[in-house]
């Protein structure tokens, strides 16, 4: 339990440097007024920086999954080409429902 506390505990502080450093960014002003006017030490305001950033990165990292139709295609002729993202994927006809939403959501997340 404390665990997560703990880990719930560092996704809010992180949530909320994130929006500190957005609001920093979008001010047109230098880092260092920004800080010096909102009361954060520049140092740690460089230290959150870089962890969202680090965070972010993980976020965008290729992750692959294998999806395993339910049916087998049978037709094997190709009814739409889906890109996203840079991500694409051939959807056959004849694909359910259920198979062609698993693709678009990991599409999506890429």
């Amino acid at each position: 339990m404390s665990k997560d506390l703990q880990t719930l505990n560092g996704q809010n502080k992180l949530a909320v440097w994130a929006g500190r450093i957005s609001e920093c960014r979008s001010s047109g002003q230098k880092v260092k007024v920004w800080c010096r006017e909102n009361g954060i030490c520049e140092q740690t305001y460089y230290k959150w920086q870089r962890r969202v950033f680090e965070m972010a990165q993980e976020q965008q990292e290729v992750s692959f999954a294998e999806v395993t139709p339910l049916q087998a295609v049978r037709s094997g002729k190709v009814a739409v080409t889906v890109r996203i993202s840079g991500a694409e994927a051939d959807i056959h006809s004849g694909a359910d429902a259920a198979t062609v939403e698993t693709v678009l959501r990991i599409l999506k997340s890429c």
